[in-house]
């Protein structure tokens, strides 16, 4: 069952019955049959390569499906780009994207925040249309960019003719006008909004191939589950199920169409601006916690992909996107399967479970629970394998450029990074904490039903209690808690910067003075009806001096229009503090001029989102020349998961995306994990949680060594069987070799002599003709095709052969290499000297050969003896990595044991507070780092 498991990449559970039935997971056996699960997954890994022969045709394969390809880099210098504007000069980074696109026809510009996409994607669509490689390109932009996104095409193409599809247009009504203008018109170019693409069907008949199609995948997986290879037959029969249930309902939805369809527009080519937003396309996996149902905003984008490859071929998008993995690892796979199935295809990756197969693996760790207070074994994908060949594949569609390769005019960040600020809980928190652990435990142990209680719920209480009580119905900190903290600080920056002074838009002195500050809320949102944390930041901020009218919620523009005009006023001084959510003020919010401090009121879900927010200050066109991020976590309560939460999904962009990573595996950490880290420890207090992290680094340092170590046993084995029998094969031939001069006879000059059929020469004329008669004889004699003596040469016989399959004839001296090969159909032009002189020159090459052999014998012997030396050397750091991992079990069964403790007369956050004797923040106000 173990080693079922572990093929089909499935953790094994262990269940035991109750009285009344049910089945219960055996936390204790479960972690044993895992740990055993490992165990021989970690000795399979080691077995597969102990076999010279196994291990060499398996690196074969793997060299030629994942390591046969280089990356190439693009250059576009040479680029004229007729018809842009002459006010406009590109970045370097921008004319190689453009480069890129034109010669590989499909691209994921992961670019940095900032880095100047749009103008990248408008310049390789016009290049695109002009050399005729697109008779109708497509660009899709978020719903709120399309009156920027045209407005900046034409500002760089004056005389471009676009076809802008806003609503009205796509309007029901409307449709078929839109459809046919699109198809007879001469566009460079047609300007979609998310929602406007998908309001053009793709069609009922092409529509219903593209689901047949994934149908009979599901089928055929289903049949080989059937047929014994595979173990989740029942699975698969459920998800067959869905899927017929859900082509008929999306079928019966695409019909109800007045039948325009998305072909009809002509359309060749799409380029997709943030295409993050269509990530959560359907994922098959049979690994616990990865499959996805998928949103139908990306089957939508899947299916016109899927016409247009049919159509078109492979080569028909371009993605652009600043957060290309936003919150897992099946994004980076669901990325590639967008732009490049037919690669995946190739390599016998297009299956997901195939693609985490070859370049993840789970891991079991000790984490916080959601709860806040309490600890859990939790296994999660955050382990990852063979990562310089995940990133050769995943780098021949992407062109990732990050702040640091760009290094943009950008202001710097003070201090070098985000300051935390911790904020102490109130005695009503810490119970609150306590009454959500006792949900949680309700929860797990299924006494309460779904719909009364559950891990969602319990989670969004939490968030909403760490920003303020009062979210949740309970009474407020009566010291203010997290909202006070980040007003105090937001009014200290107001009246540090009300004096600033900044150019405008024409690089005058702009006459009125002041800074901008950004605030992020996702968790609560302005609303007239009840009591929201928006309201109640610009009171407290109204309250330390700062005028109501400066303090502006992104909520407050209701359309595209709206939103331009208060963008407009914090680029202008008018707003000096701007409170919004990543959703609203996240992609698209171009308000830097001013901006100089940062506020994180709480965690989103995703490292992207953090990217996304920050993005909107650390970018060009800020005058400022130093800028301030806070991050605000309330101690002992829900940020603590969340930080937590980001820091695992943090992993995977820092050292895989980015392509930094020159190790084969990858752990969950990095540069901006190590900061959620430290906020997750701060927010604790716990001095544990802290050298917990630091051992899990280092374990894990030492392990990738350890395996590093096992690795190179493995190959000193094969490289020592393989220079032992180079050596011996040497050996053979320097013997040969030498007895071969021993034998041999000068024929230089006027001491040549040779023999043929009997009859010998003297002369080099007649040996070379009577050696071509023979040949020619050998040539049309009907006999076989073996080697037959002729005579001698040099005290060598002479021997001819005849290869009739390759059309040849071959002669050589008995004992010597490198004999001579004669086309058939050039027999009669051959040079008969020549001929002899290349005999000739190989008996008198042979001790220049016996001198090569015998460097190469050496070379042999030596590197044989190095590996003999080092083979079965032991770890060097064996007792390290042995003491670390004894600590960190230690530290684990703290944890763990601290969790379990029970006493009367502490809540369970009282107890943790205890524990954290000297290291707690004073609760006289919050913490400044």
């Amino acid at each position: 069952m173990l080693l079922d498991a572990g093929l089909n990449q499935r953790l094994y559970t262990v269940y035991d019955e109750d009285a009344d039935g049910r089945r219960v997971r055996n936390d204790a056996e479960t972690l044993a049959a895992r740990d055993k699960q490992e165990a021989v997954a970690v000795r399979f890994s080691a077995w597969v390569w102990e076999e010279p022969a196994r291990a060499a045709r398996l690196a074969e394969r793997y060299n030629e499906l994942f390591r046969s390809v280089v990356v190439p880099a693009h250059d576009g210098s040479h680029l004229s780009l007729p018809g842009l504007a002459d006010t406009f000069t590109p970045h370097p980074h921008q004319r190689d994207a453009v480069a890129r696109i034109l010669t590989d026809g499909r691209a994921l510009l992961a670019h940095a925040v900032g880095a100047g996409k749009t103008a990248t994607m408008i310049m390789s669509t016009m290049e695109l249309r002009r050399l005729g490689l697109a008779a109708k390109p497509a660009v899709v932009v978020p719903n709120h960019m399309l009156e920027q996104f045209s407005r900046e095409w034409l500002q760089l193409y004056p005389t471009a003719r676009l076809l802008i599809a806003d609503r009205d247009r796509l309007s029901r009504e409307r449709r078929k006008e839109f459809v046919a203008r699109c198809a007879t018109g001469d566009w460079d170019g047609v300007v979609f909004t998310h929602a406007g693409f998908a309001r053009i069907p793709l069609g009922p008949d092409l529509y219903k191939r593209y689901l047949e199609e994934n149908l009979e995948r599901c089928r055929a997986a289903l049949a080989e589950s059937r047929a014994g290879k595979g173990l989740s037959v029942k699975r698969l029969e459920r998800r067959l199920a869905q899927r017929e249930e859900r082509l008929r309902e999306l079928l019966a939805a695409e019909t109800k169409d007045d039948g325009v369809s998305w072909v009809e527009t002509g359309i060749d080519r799409v380029t997709i601006d943030e295409a993050h937003c269509f990530k959560n396309r359907q994922v098959d996996s049979a690994i616990d916690g990865i499959a996805t149902p998928g949103s139908r905003r990306a089957q939508d984008l899947d299916a016109k992909l899927w016409a247009l490859r049919r159509i078109h071929g492979p080569r028909v998008v371009t993605f652009a996107t600043a957060t290309p993995v936003a919150n897992s690892i099946a994004e980076l796979w669901t990325m590639q399967s967008y732009l490049q199935p037919d690669v995946l295809a190739e390599a016998d990756l297009s299956a997901f479970d195939s693609w985490a197969a070859t370049f993840a693996r789970t891991v079991t760790a000790l984490e916080l629970a959601p709860d806040g207070g309490s600890y859990r074994m939790k296994t999660r994908f955050a382990r990852f394998q063979n990562v310089p060949e995940l990133i050769t594949l995943y780098r021949q569609v992407a062109d990732v450029r990050t702040a640091e390769d760009l290094a943009l005019p950008v202001p710097a960040l003070g201090g070098g990074r985000p300051e935390t600020v911790v904020v102490p809980p109130s005695v009503a928190l810490r119970a609150y904490v306590a009454d959500l652990a006792s949900r949680a435990e309700q929860v797990r142990s299924r006494s309460v039903l779904p719909d009364e209680d559950n891990m969602l719920k319990i989670t969004g209480d939490g968030r909403r209690a760490a920003l303020d009580l009062r979210l949740v119905g309970e009474r407020p900190d009566p010291t203010g808690g997290k909202l006070a903290a980040a007003a105090d600080r937001i009014a200290d920056i107001h009246r540090s910067t009300t004096g600033l002074r900044f150019v405008d838009e024409c690089g005058q002195p702009h006459p009125r003075p002041g800074a901008l500050q950004l605030v992020f809320c996702d968790v609560s949102t302005p609303s007239g009806r009840a009591w929201n944390a928006y309201d109640e930041l610009r009171g407290l901020l109204v309250a330390r001096g700062m005028p109501a009218e400066a303090v502006r919620f992104v909520h407050e523009a209701a359309t595209d229009e709206g939103k331009a005009r208060l963008f407009a006023a914090c680029r202008d001084g008018r707003v000096a503090v701007l409170v919004g959510s990543t959703d609203k003020m996240g992609v698209g919010t171009n308000v830097q001029t001013r901006a100089v401090a940062l506020h994180h009121l709480d965690c989103p879900w995703r490292p992207a989102d953090i990217e996304q927010r920050e993005g909107r200050i650390i970018r060009q066109g800020n005058q400022n020349a130093e800028v301030s991020i806070l991050r605000y976590a309330t101690e002992a309560s829900f940020d603590i998961y969340m930080w937590q939460t980001v820091e695992r999904k943090a992993a995977f962009i820092n050292q895989v995306a980015t392509g930094r990573s020159v190790e084969r595996e990858v752990d969950d950490i990095g540069d901006q994990a190590l900061s959620f880290a430290e906020i997750k420890a701060l927010a604790t207090g716990n001095p544990l949680i802290l050298e917990k992290a630091g051992l899990d680094a280092e374990v894990a340092r030492l392990s990738r060594l350890h395996r590093s170590h096992q690795d190179d046993q493995h190959r000193l084995r094969r490289a020592l069987s393989s220079a032992e029998t180079r050596a011996a094969r040497l050996g053979r031939r320097i013997a040969e070799l030498e007895a071969a001069i021993t034998q041999r006879t000068d024929t230089r000059g006027e001491r040549f002599e040779m023999t043929l059929e009997g009859s010998g020469h003297r002369s080099r004329s007649d040996a070379g003709q009577h050696l071509l008669q023979v040949l020619a004889s050998r040539l049309a004699s009907p006999g076989g095709s073996g080697a037959i003596g002729i005579g001698r040469l040099g005290g060598f016989d002479v021997v001819v052969g005849l290869d009739r399959e390759a059309g040849e004839l071959v002669v050589s001296l008995d004992g010597l290499d490198d004999p001579v090969a004669i086309p058939a159909d050039e027999l009669l032009r051959t040079d008969p000297l020549g001929l002899l002189r290349r005999l000739e020159y190989r008996i008198q090459a042979v001790d220049t050969s016996l001198a090569g052999a015998i460097d190469e014998h050496r070379s042999a012997s030596r590197e044989a003896e190095r590996a003999r030396d080092r083979l079965g050397a032991s770890f060097p750091y064996d007792d390290a990595l042995k003491a670390a991992r004894r600590r960190q079990h230690e530290v684990n069964e703290q944890l763990l044991q601290g969790a379990g403790e029970v006493n009367a007369e502490q809540t369970l956050p009282d107890r943790m507070i205890s524990r954290m004797a000297g290291v707690t923040p004073s609760p006289a106000g919050p913490v400044r780092r």
